[in-house]
């Protein structure tokens, strides 16, 4: 099931980024304290009345995860989207996504952004069937290597049109 978190999650969270980022693309510990320090800043400054993170639990144990964050009134920002290896194959990613969009346009937002890297080649191909397209490319040194990373978006306007276009 998908559920809203709990603020022992958080630990879950931050924990699953660093274990498993480390264990399928190397990344050092540098990607850890900047999981840690978004989390913390999260927990305590969020505005959970249009920001929130969800839990996939299966087997009364965390799963995966999704974030939607402010970015301002019109863009929220999509992050902590992640799979436990056994979980991946079943459809969670596809009902987080699905998730954040309802999310996201049910508190107003017009767009959603988020940042990946090229190399997460389950996630891009997850953001392109919904729609998100790629509006910037940056190579950048992160976690102790030369990564590409790309900002994707979703105008939530095109959600709408796109969904009706299907149901016709």
């Amino acid at each position: 099931m998908i559920r809203t978190f709990l603020q022992k999650d958080l630990q879950y969270v931050i924990e699953a980024h660093i274990r498993i980022y480390r264990e399928e693309y190397n990344y050092d510990d540098s990607f850890a304290a900047f999981i840690i320090d978004a989390l913390q800043t999260f927990a305590h400054t969020g505005d959970f009345t249009r920001e929130m993170m969800w839990i996939v639990e299966l087997n009364q144990r965390p799963h995966g995860s999704i974030g939607l964050t402010r970015v301002n009134d019109k863009v929220a920002q999509l992050r902590w989207f992640l799979l436990e290896p056994e979980a991946r194959g079943a459809g969670w990613g596809r009902k987080l996504i699905e998730h954040v969009i309802s999310y996201a346009k049910q508190q107003g937002y017009r767009s959603i952004s988020l940042w990946t890297n090229q190399s997460l080649f389950g996630a891009r191909r997850l953001y392109e069937a919904y729609g998100f397209e790629v509006k910037e490319i940056r190579k950048q040194i992160l976690s102790g290597q030369e990564l590409t990373e790309e900002r994707w978006e979703l105008a939530l306007d095109l959600v709408k049109e796109q969904k009706l276009r299907q149901e016709m």
